[in-house]
């Protein structure tokens, strides 16, 4: 596929050769406007000295050219908008497969156990979803591709040779790696390299099986070519039209003219002929298809980022307080609540933090007598407050709803 930059004004784009469908429909055009030409040029030699044409004739000829063409650009402009969807959903479908399988690889490496007398076990298996995962990807590839193409993937060494010589033998590659990669994630359970419930590791299963009808889906536009018909009779009103474009218009305009608009118009419906045939099959290796090589590179590179340690262990952190200057205790102050809201500071611990007999800055307090203001108007009027309101009057729901008006208002 190729990649560009359009630049400020898109100018740039111009001279750009590579994936162009223009070298090919000026192929068309400029013969066509020769013709157009010479032809001008023999019905100006034969109508020399004619009073006039004819302009029921003329009306009539202006009249078909345009319900000819109208009729072309509706069945090319059709056929661009499918081919178009093709590529699109194409595109689409291997990137969900992507991001399903790539869902289970990393639930896989959360769940896997952390004791310490596992962990050879637990790094062994990772290091096999990891390549098991990046063979099952290059051979949905491979299965969406019109021929066969080679995609890298992860070093396989370490695999069992005579798994991967009756992986070479067989067609439907994708089926038997997700099988094998099911089946060690039961082993692995019954090991207790996975300790976790049969119900959260059911979301792996159901994010492999949904990523391999993905897959299934994306094969129907490969197994499915453009249909015939319609692209026969395509190809056959752009014949017809190449033809008759210089004969009308060489009864209709000047020489030059007629030239140029022959140019223009059999430029523009080659070019939407071209790029329809560039983008109904979108999973070749062309460079208006699919990035295929791309995208098989970025998810190797996500599979091993994921083998890293760092990875694996999640940061710390360690709530830091924050002390206040007098001047921005002042504006705190003179501000409305919800004003004052905006101005928390980021790293101000919450409500429950400091209710371990520490002392309460000023702006806390604050927030909190506002709320208590606002949960004594919240209370019914009539019944008074019975005990459990008393209760709950204290100082964690007083935080808990400023904890929570604040959150809003951020």
């Amino acid at each position: 596929m190729r990649y560009y930059e359009s630049g400020r004004w898109g100018f740039s784009l111009l001279l750009g050769l590579s994936a162009s469908v223009l070298p090919r429909a000026l192929a068309m055009a400029l013969p066509n406007a020769v013709l157009t030409y010479g032809v001008s040029l023999l019905l100006a030699a034969e109508a020399e000295g004619a009073a006039s044409r004819d302009a029921e004739i003329t009306e009539a000829i202006v009249l078909l050219a345009e319900t000819f063409t109208a009729v072309m650009i509706f069945i090319l402009t059709a056929r661009l908008q499918i081919a178009y969807d093709r590529w699109w959903e194409g595109g689409t479908l291997l990137q969900k497969t992507r991001g399903e399988w790539f869902n289970a690889y990393s639930s896989l490496i959360a769940f896997s156990s952390g004791k310490v007398e596992l962990q050879a076990k637990v790094e062994e298996f990772h290091h096999l979803l990891a390549r098991l995962m990046s063979l099952l990807y290059c051979c949905a590839l491979q299965q969406v591709s019109p021929s066969d193409r080679a995609f890298n993937i992860l070093n396989p060494c370490g695999l069992e040779k005579a798994s991967l010589k009756y992986l070479q033998g067989i067609d439907d590659r994708e089926e038997v790696i997700q099988q094998w990669i099911q089946r060690s994630v039961v082993l692995r359970m019954a090991d207790g390299i996975l300790p976790v419930p049969p119900p959260v590791i059911s979301r792996v299963f159901q994010e492999m099986s949904r990523g391999i009808v993905n897959l299934q889906n994306a094969r129907k536009i490969a197994d499915f070519p453009f249909p015939f018909p319609y692209h026969q009779i395509s190809i056959v009103v752009l014949i017809i039209h190449w033809s008759l474009m210089p004969l009308l218009s060489s009864m209709l305009l000047l020489p030059l003219n007629g030239a140029g608009v022959s140019f223009a118009v059999t430029l523009f419906l080659w070019c939407i002929h071209f790029t329809a045939l560039q983008l109904e099959s979108p999973f070749g290796d062309e460079p208006n298809d699919l990035p295929m090589d791309q995208m098989i590179a970025d998810f190797n590179q996500s599979l091993f980022t994921l083998l890293k340690s760092h990875v694996q262990i999640p940061p710390s952190y360690t709530p830091q307080r924050t002390e206040l200057s007098m001047d921005k205790k002042k504006s705190l102050q003179s501000q409305s609540f919800e004003d004052e809201a905006w101005n928390i500071p980021l790293c101000l611990p919450p409500r429950v933090a400091f209710l371990d007999g520490g002392e309460v800055p000023e702006e806390a307090r604050g927030m909190d007598d506002e709320a208590h203001r606002m949960h004594d108007d919240a209370l019914p009027s009539s019944g008074g407050r019975s005990e459990d309101s008393e209760d709950v009057a204290g100082g964690e729901i007083l935080s808990t709803t400023t904890s929570e008006m604040a959150i809003q208002q951020v």
